[in-house]
């Protein structure tokens, strides 16, 4: 008999159920290769998780203008207060054409709800020179230069009016009339 540190039972079918069920591998103690084929399967039930994306800012160059978010954390609380201010306005946000990105030194740097890879995240900070325990909000133009760098975060009324002053956004203020 196998011993009770394993136990693994797969049932195709059981008699008399409609709908069969397959049972998890269960363990009394640690096994590394189980650790994994459990972390596999969780990637495989969660594709989102698995699917870490390549961020460029050429990808949104003449498309977008992009507010990069960089903090420790989502617990920082410069970072709680940044994307209160950026929640109170996707109107005036789309309006301008504005993704936000967010690069954390730890937890799930984003874009568009999108985990973004690794490579990119420390691309972004070594492209900006920031570290991943400062925080930073900047502002990237349509042109794909940065336009504002601030150490604290943005208010919106004070990020829009530096984006409609622009030119390019003044054109796109006329070609909207």
């Amino acid at each position: 008999m196998q011993s009770l540190t394993e136990f693994v039972v797969l049932l195709s079918l059981l008699q008399g159920c409609a709908y069969p069920q397959p049972f998890i591998v269960m363990s009394d103690l640690p096994n590394p290769s189980h650790a994994q084929s459990l972390e596999t399967a969780n990637v495989a039930a969660n594709p989102d998780r698995s699917q870490r994306i390549e961020f460029k800012l050429s990808d949104y160059q003449w498309q977008n203008r992009i507010l990069l978010v960089f903090a420790p954390s989502t617990d920082s609380s410069q970072y709680r207060q940044q994307m209160q201010v950026w929640q109170a306005d996707e109107a005036g946000t789309g309006n301008r054409d504005l993704k936000l990105v967010q690069i954390l030194g730890t937890g799930e740097s984003q874009v568009d709800g999108r985990s973004l890879n690794s490579a990119s995240v420390e691309k972004l900070r070594q492209q900006f020179g920031i570290t991943s325990e400062e925080f930073a909000v900047i502002l990237v133009g349509k042109d794909g230069t940065e336009k504002q760098r601030s150490q604290t975060p943005l208010d919106l009324a004070g990020l829009f009016r530096t984006i409609d002053a622009m030119p390019m956004r003044q054109q796109e203020m006329r070609s909207r009339q």
